[in-house]
């Protein structure tokens, strides 16, 4: 029709719009990429438009860090032991974080303000008290191993230290090794090689192994 023009309509803005365009900005360039201006310019509004969803930053980032724990989903646990179950646990956590490792320590570091937590904490907590061990002390069990994933999962996405350099690690420890067992310090020397190299999912089984194996222990003085 003559005079007509093509209008194309904008998708509605929203806090989910927000929340994910805020997880892929941060995914591009780091969390220090992420800013509600940039948000709004990638979606087509103004700034202040996003007022309407978000509050300010601050609850921008915790959204982000609720929406990153929302994509772990509870694995099945019928027909597996306690064991078996925080085991399963422990890997359905590490598979929500490593989808977006560059937001991930806002999983790790912030404040969790969202019910999205409490069918993996209530699965958790069902399993340890299944061994016989009371409310309190499945708490106490259940802080040591969130204390263990998160230092874990924080090292694995670059904000912790490994003392490890994947990309270059035969050359450092050929460069270095003279240097070390030179230095007084005979132990770093003797495990230079295992120093500079971090399989992150090996860590992460041998340390559910020795939790594993210390919950066994405490069982079993009950």
């Amino acid at each position: 029709m003559a005079g007509a023009t093509n209008v194309t309509k904008r998708k509605p803005l929203s806090r989910e719009r927000i929340v994910l365009a805020g997880l892929d900005l941060a995914e591009d360039g780091g969390l220090e990429a992420v800013s509600l201006h940039k948000i709004a310019d990638r979606l087509g509004f103004k700034t202040m438009s996003l007022y309407r969803h978000v509050a300010d930053k601050d609850d921008l980032l915790d959204a982000m860090g609720d929406a990153v724990l929302a994509g772990m989903s509870v694995p099945d646990l019928e027909g597996l032991d306690w064991e078996e179950a925080l085991i399963a646990m422990a890997a359905a956590f590490r598979g929500a974080v490593v989808t977006r490792p560059r937001s991930a320590p806002l999983l790790l570091t912030r404040r969790i303000n969202t019910t999205a937590s409490l069918p993996m904490v209530d699965a958790a907590l069902g399993g340890i008290v299944a061994t016989g061990l009371d409310p309190a002390e499945a708490v106490h069990v259940l802080r040591a191993f969130i204390a263990f994933m998160v230092g874990t999962l924080l090292r694995e996405v670059g904000t912790a230290p490994t003392y490890a350099h994947e990309a270059s690690a035969p050359a450092i420890v050929a460069s270095s090794q003279y240097e070390l067992e030179q230095s007084g310090f005979p132990a770093v020397a003797a495990a230079a090689a295992d120093l500079a190299l971090c399989d992150h999912e090996a860590e992460m089984r041998y340390g559910l192994a020795m939790l594993t194996s210390a919950l066994r222990l405490t069982i079993g003085s009950e």
